[in-house]
């Protein structure tokens, strides 16, 4: 594990709080609107304590696979956005610069892995 992978793995765990804390920062920053008690409910475990979690095991376990998979699951949803802002006409900065983001954190969490 070296601090790369220890940075996206804090940025995960960051992204996690955001949602579990903050829905409604959370939802400013996707768009999306948490209209009843089971969307805030979303926010809240979704986008917050599974991020948490995600971001947590790698740091707790120190294991490669945990990186990886975490970075791969990151890489993962660049793609789906990619592939979402041509099918759904999203072709607009914020969703590139979330991509970007989602490229980023995979990239730190899969930089110098020895899988």
């Amino acid at each position: 594990m070296n601090l790369l992978n220890t940075v996206g793995a804090a940025l995960t765990i960051g992204m996690g709080c955001l949602g579990l804390f903050f829905p409604a920062r959370a939802s400013a920053l996707t768009g999306l609107t948490p209209i009843t008690a089971a969307g805030r409910a979303e926010f809240r475990g979704t986008l917050g304590v599974t991020f948490i979690f995600l971001g947590l095991v790698p740091l707790i376990t120190k294991s490669d696979i945990a990186f990886l998979t975490v970075g791969v699951c990151w890489l993962g949803a660049a793609i789906g956005r990619i592939i979402s802002i041509f099918l759904d006409q999203g072709n607009d900065p914020k969703n590139w610069i979330a991509v970007l983001f989602e490229l980023v954190i995979a990239a730190l969490l899969l930089v110098g892995l020895s899988v």
